[in-house]
């Protein structure tokens, strides 16, 4: 057993109990209490940059002498992800939570022990420690989307609670079937089991039940009844950690059961995921369209999106995951930047309305030129990453014979930019009902330009970072 391999996820952990017990020292009362919970996100902060330099440190190998725990270059790229993500979520939420709630320690608790979740499902190598992992991000997530205990967001925490539940025995017993045909929970002795031929009649009812278990989680079509109201019943900050760690981490695992574990039964499942992808990118572009909440028009925005990267996985080769890896992270750089914005906006507001954003350019037009350049991002226009992204995806499409699926994403991409443009259009278009200045803390203004300046380093010089996913992607193809 090597320990050292599990390191970021200790330092995680530890910086979970550390934000619990000072919060119990932490006064609840008196004039510097909001200086004092903000310290704890400070400290999970710190937690999450130490476990940056962690995952830096960490080499290749296994964990407890079996596949139940991987480090690898796979897993140590979804890492800096999802620490990244979680640092921007953090530093949201200690403005948003400022009036919202006195539970501050609890709330950051239940945040890291999350996306310690995610980072245990981008090592898991083994369907059980994946099916653990997920729980913990599941569960942790259930919570989050209810912490505010608004009528919304304890209707969505009910709703995601259900489905998710319901799913998750779905997949439970498809690993069971799998467990039974092939002997091992391995993935990768399940990928060299199916490659010899012998596959038994019941592996299609197994393929199906994981299948369904890992759609609810990248949240495409018909698995996404609980986005809409998990994402408009959140806290703003969780519904941007849902639309991207989440999102990724759900990713992560999918490109290793699929593509190392049933690669050799790639045929029986190609076409399940063309036609899941093609409906997900036209139910979720199409659904958007008649939105007036902006959380549930950028939840069914997520949704387009997951159906651009079931692209990827059908490609199945050494390109399409790097597209699939480098799209995952253009994706959660714009989403974290139009969340922080609306997070921003909704605390001056009390609202999550497109008609509340009717004059912000005058309101606040730093903000407003974040949106912009953020919604530009994920409609895919040039020279802003999401562009890159989108680019990266096609191309491979056109380049393995998936001609029409690229041109298919070409399409709902386009017609994903007449909403974007809705939002935009209240914002500078329309006539502001009250003209008071937004303001906000000088720490978001400098993430805010720091997640710019990321848009367009990453579409201007896209080489270095799609060289990295490339390099990132183990040969399971």
């Amino acid at each position: 057993m090597n320990y050292t391999l599990l390191t970021p996820e200790i330092i995680v952990c530890c910086t979970a109990l550390l934000v619990l017990v000072a919060d119990l020292f932490i006064a609840q009362e008196g004039k510097n209490v909001k200086n004092a919970r903000k310290l704890l996100g400070w400290i999970a902060i710190a937690g999450l940059i130490a476990g940056m330099f962690a995952v830096y440190n960490t080499p290749d190998g296994l964990a407890f002498g079996n596949r139940s725990f991987v480090s690898d270059a796979f897993s140590r790229y979804f890492k800096y992800l999802f620490l990244g993500i979680g640092i921007l979520v953090i530093v949201s939420s200690m403005d948003y939570l400022a009036d919202q709630t006195t539970h501050h320690g609890e709330y950051y608790f239940v945040l890291l022990l999350v996306i310690m979740g995610t980072m245990f499902m981008a090592s898991a190598g083994e369907l059980i420690s994946l099916y653990v992992s997920l729980e913990m991000l599941s569960v942790g997530s259930y919570v989050l989307v209810a912490y505010l205990r608004t009528r919304q967001g304890i209707e969505g925490g009910i709703k995601y609670l259900l489905f998710g539940a319901f799913c998750s025995a779905v997949l439970l017993y498809g690993i069971g079937i799998i467990y039974g045909l092939t002997g091992t929970t391995e993935i990768k002795g399940i990928g060299e089991f199916l490659s010899q031929g012998d596959k038994g009649c019941a592996l299609p009812l197994g393929l199906a039940f994981i299948l369904a278990g890992f759609g609810f989680k990248i949240a495409c079509i018909p698995f996404h009844f609980w986005v809409p109201e998990a994402y408009e019943g959140a806290p703003t900050p969780i519904t941007a950690f849902l639309a991207s760690a989440s999102k990724a981490a759900s990713f992560a695992v999918f490109m290793r059961v699929f593509i190392e574990g049933f690669s050799g039964i790639k045929q029986e499942w190609t076409m399940a995921l063309i036609v899941l992808c093609i409906l997900t990118m036209a139910i979720g572009n199409l659904s958007a369209i008649p939105q007036a909440n902006i959380k549930r028009l950028l939840a069914y925005s997520s949704i387009g999106h997951a159906g651009y990267l079931l692209i990827g996985l059908i490609i199945g080769t050494a390109n399409g995951l790097s597209a699939v890896m480098f799209y995952l992270l253009v994706y959660a750089l714009a989403t974290l930047g139009i969340f922080m914005v609306i997070a921003i906006i909704s605390k001056r507001t009390g609202t999550d309305e497109i008609e509340g954003y009717e004059g912000m350019s005058k309101r606040s037009p730093f903000l407003s030129l974040c949106m912009l350049i953020c919604l530009a991002s994920l409609a895919g226009l040039p020279p802003l990453a999401g562009f890159m992204g989108k680019f990266y995806l096609f191309a491979y499409a056109v380049q393995a014979g998936y001609v029409y699926l690229a041109v298919i994403g070409f399409i709902f991409s386009t017609i994903s930019v007449y909403y974007y443009f809705r939002i935009l259009k209240s914002m500078y278009f329309m006539e502001a009902k009250d003209e008071s200045i937004i303001s906000f803390s000088p720490l978001l203004r400098v993430v805010l330009i720091l997640v710019i300046v990321g848009l367009f380093l990453i579409g201007i010089l896209p080489q270095s970072f799609i060289s990295s996913a490339i390099e990132s992607v183990p040969k399971w193809y």
